[in-house]
């Protein structure tokens, strides 16, 4: 008898888009399904993600995947940011914060019982990026919350929660810019019981821990604990043959991971922190909101085309680009006018958007302290304008394409046998050579400054 083959699937939430992947027991993905994730309000006041909504979708779509397969392990990934309040009876207060929202109306307030930046490697960001900064939020606003909740969960210990009905926490979402993680100490930080939540935390458990059960369609279905999403891009390297390298995870958020820099390097202007991976190690990291800049700077500069850039001399001479155009990330937002630029054709339009997004990388990269191997994942590896440049740029290292551009998705799924080592599919990028990139990095990086345009 043909012995029957068992699926597995990963939730992969980003902060737009929402990826369920049907995964072949040789890690090989068989089929996608897609969703938005959808806001609603609480005391239609406080801008959610709704994530009830979206836990009803994936119910469905596991009963329907179910039927025609077998099912063994199921986890979820999601974008930080983002806390699940439940009360005493099990049922969602919140469910789930919305970082885009402005907790930070009490901002300095809350900057003094900050613990140092030596302690948590995390800077005071805007909006809710700071777990932190939205408990005391809604302290101040809305403390009917705190006193009623039991449990607080990040978002994939809430959607495994849902499913198990296991509360747990998980280590590499707890320590990305929360203030909640001393990297010194290896330990909560002092900012957990100034905002009296020690108890409202449930205990931390492995990634891939499997915390429970639930039958579909009378198939049992394995939930394992979770885990934060570009911590799971990172371990679909780390936990390779592939060992010293800078990785640059794309969306969104463009992020950069290099385990070489040193803690002391990391600058808290310049949007700069220590992420932790699944196994506890600390991660210095350095982030801009990549994707949402290159997607605004599409919509404003009308852009209809994307697929033949023109990138000449004359045109870096005349016209360039400044930042910033989305929150975070080492810049200011920009003053600049697009008038001039707006006038250009589409080719070259677009071809100054790309000069942008990757003179802003090679300024992170030089930040980091980046000098080993680079790869790139994620939907930039489908710019072949921005890797041409990046490559001419970053001429003394090695750069490669993740050719399977589902780091994140493929990263949570190493969690269902993290004692294999994974196979990489990497191709090395080649440079632009026609133009003299650093040259007029240099000039954009001198006006930066001369306009000071960097974050103090």
């Amino acid at each position: 008898m043909q012995k029957e083959t068992h699926f597995n699937v990963v939730l992969d939430i980003g902060k737009t888009n929402v990826k369920l992947y049907l995964i072949h027991k040789n890690n090989s993905v068989v089929k996608i399904f897609k969703t938005k994730q959808k806001v609603h309000f609480y005391k239609r006041k406080i801008k959610l993600l709704d994530a009830p909504q979206l836990i009803d979708w994936l119910s469905k779509k596991l009963k329907m995947i179910s039927k025609k397969h077998s099912l063994n392990k199921f986890v979820c990934t999601a974008h930080a940011g983002s806390m699940a309040f439940i009360d005493e009876k099990d049922k969602e207060i919140i469910a789930v914060t919305d970082y885009e929202y402005q907790f930070d109306k009490f901002a300095k307030e809350y900057k003094k019982i900050l613990p140092s930046f030596n302690k948590t490697y995390t800077p005071l960001l805007e909006g809710g990026l700071n777990l932190g900064q939205q408990i005391y939020f809604l302290s101040k606003q809305f403390p009917e919350v705190l006193k009623k909740t039991k449990f607080i969960l990040s978002y994939p210990q809430y959607i495994s929660w849902k499913l198990s009905n296991t509360f747990s926490s998980e280590i590499s979402y707890i320590g990305c810019h929360s203030h909640f993680w001393n990297h010194s100490s290896s330990k909560y930080s002092s900012i957990i019981n100034k905002l009296k939540i020690r108890k409202k935390l449930p205990a931390i458990r492995k990634a891939w821990e499997i915390i429970g059960k639930i039958k579909i369609n009378n198939k049992v279905l394995k939930i394992l604990n979770g885990v934060h999403d570009s911590n799971a891009s990172y371990f679909y390297f780390k936990n390779s043959n592939f060992k010293n390298f800078t990785l640059i995870s794309s969306g969104t958020w463009y992020i950069i991971f290099n385990q070489k820099t040193k803690l002391k390097e990391l600058k808290a202007n310049l949007d700069m922190l220590c992420n932790i991976d699944v196994f506890g190690n600390t991660v210095p990291t350095m982030r801009f909101m990549g994707g949402r800049e290159f997607d605004e700077l599409i919509k404003k500069l009308k852009i209809t085309t994307t697929n033949k850039p023109s990138i000449t001399k004359d045109l870096l001479k005349k016209y360039v680009i400044y930042p910033s155009f989305a929150s975070a990330g080492p810049f200011k937002k920009s003053t600049q006018s697009l008038n001039l630029i707006k006038k250009l054709s589409n080719a070259e339009k677009y071809g100054l958007v790309c000069i942008y997004i990757t003179f802003v990388l090679h300024f992170c990269l030089n930040a980091m302290n980046s000098n080993n191997n680079i790869i790139l994942d994620g939907p930039i590896t489908k710019n072949n304008t921005i890797i041409k440049i990046l490559s001419s740029l970053r001429s003394k290292q090695k750069i490669y394409i993740n050719s399977k551009e589902i780091g994140t998705g493929l990263g949570a799924s190493i969690l269902f046998n993290i004692k294999m080592k994974n196979n990489l599919f990497l191709i090395k990028a080649l440079p632009d050579k026609k133009i003299n990139y650093e040259h007029y990095y240099d000039l954009w990086l001198n006006q930066i400054k001369e306009k000071k345009l960097v974050n103090t």
